[in-house]
């Protein structure tokens, strides 16, 4: 059958329309029209698309139409950013195809079916499959349960999976790049606004006077090194990384650990431990969970082979418990936690000033902490659509957890043991000498 597609491409999106991969990241500058190249690779592949991959155990599924899924990080993303007009605009110029607007999808001629939605909430996802998964702006989805969500989907008919965004520091579109540059049957695309040709000379220079000099590097030149505009840490994190201080990193048996938390009812429960040290700190391990009860917790914190200084919980342990009427703090008192204390309640604002000032004095144990030190690249501003800028309270994300709980660790140093004194009393050798920053 033939569809014609009113669409022409331009130069750079014809080698993203025509890949046959059955994994592709394109990392692309900001307003190259990379959301308009793999919304018409979408169409088309749902127009026109026959499966190549049918194992002989599955024919009964050859009757499901051909499905192609385009999300974006959070589903109200389709109305507010205008994506979904101009799917509306391009399925309704295409003869035949129907538009059902209450359900976000396109049937086009032939029954192949375009959907759109959000992965803010991956789960709703289960169980469906796809021909092709586009993640469009991938580094803003979510990384919880990500794989075990979408590959699963891909299976039944060897799809394809397409992460298209920029840069947004060292996250999962670059873990995905650099692993696209190795693998068998991925293939990659890196394209900085001299790439593309897209915008003129004048728009170039306009965004240069608008935009820092970080901001530009990353929107524009597709930069890893720059931290996420609106990042509240990515400055900090660069450097620790530049620095060496995101390395292998043992405990120290002789030394106590801190655990510092962010408690969750109906959502995760994040915890670093670390070691004081004169003048700084080793980070020495993370856990995070969701939809756990509070003797998983404690269960967690007992079975690590750390003697503790203390536990530190966010001011709002003192409300309810998560199953009984006891509060948090006590709850977890009651299952051998100990010693607790209860951080006072302090403003957001000064909060993220005194992470800002303690990560510089920290080093992190690489593979224990991966997930906090992701989630402290990530964590950022809000975004202002209307206002086209960043609002100055946090997003409240996958990333917040970790970096809530590195907040109460942050606000809460100056009442704890001095890391000499324990050693003191734990009978450390006197040959020690604690690491000065």
């Amino acid at each position: 059958m033939q569809v014609p597609l009113p669409f022409t491409p331009r130069a750079w999106q014809r080698p993203l329309l025509d890949d046959a991969s059955a994994r592709i990241v394109a990392v692309v500058h900001r307003r190259a029209g990379k959301s308009e190249a793999v919304l018409w690779r979408g169409l088309r592949k749902a127009a026109t698309w026959r499966r190549l991959h049918m194992p002989a155990d599955r024919r009964n599924l050859a009757m499901a139409p051909i499905r192609i899924i385009h999300v974006l990080p959070f589903a109200v993303q389709w109305d507010r950013t205008g994506l979904w007009d101009r799917l509306d605009a391009a399925a309704s110029a295409i003869p035949g195809a129907v538009v059902a607007k209450a359900d976000r999808r396109v049937v086009l001629p032939g029954g192949g079916v375009y959907q759109t939605g959000g992965m803010d909430r991956p789960e709703t996802w289960r169980g469906g499959y796809a021909d092709e998964l586009i993640e469009d702006e991938a580094d803003d989805v979510s990384g919880d349960s990500l794989d075990t969500v979408i590959e699963p989907m891909l299976a039944d008919y060897a799809g394809t999976r397409l992460r298209v965004g920029t840069p947004k520091g060292n996250g999962r579109l670059k873990a995905a790049y650099d692993r696209a540059g190795t693998e068998p049957g991925h293939s990659r695309y890196l394209l900085p606004w001299q790439a593309t040709g897209v915008l003129s000379g004048e728009a170039i220079a306009r965004m240069r006077a608008e935009m820092t000099a970080e901001e530009f590097a990353q929107e524009l030149e597709c930069s890893w090194e720059q931290p996420n505009s609106g990042a509240y840490y990515g400055k900090q994190m660069m450097a620790a990384e530049k620095e060496g201080r995101l390395c292998a990193l043992p405990h120290d048996p002789r030394l106590p650990v801190v655990t510092a938390w962010d408690l969750g009812v109906d959502d995760a429960t994040a915890i670093w431990f670390a070691q004081p040290l004169h003048g700084g700190w080793h980070v020495v391990d993370y856990y995070e969970a969701s939809g756990e009860g509070a003797d998983h917790y404690a269960q967690v914190v007992k079975a690590k082979p750390y003697t503790y200084a203390e536990h530190i919980l966010p001011h709002d342990a003192e409300q309810r418990s998560w199953n009984d009427a006891r509060t948090r703090a006590d709850v977890l008192r009651s299952l051998g936690v100990a010693p607790v204390r209860v951080a006072r309640q302090a403003p957001v604002a000064d909060g993220i000033n005194a992470v800002r000032m303690l990560l510089p004095r920290c080093r992190f144990d690489a593979l224990r902490c991966a997930a906090g030190i992701k989630a402290l690249w990530s964590y950022k501003r809000q975004w202002n659509d209307q206002a086209g800028t960043w609002r100055a309270q946090p997003l409240h994300d996958w990333a917040s957890h970790g970096a809530d709980a590195m907040r109460t660790l942050a606000m809460n140093l100056r009442d704890l043991p001095d890391a000499r004194q324990a050693q003191k009393r734990r009978g450390a050798p006197n040959e020690y000498r604690v690491l000065d920053w």
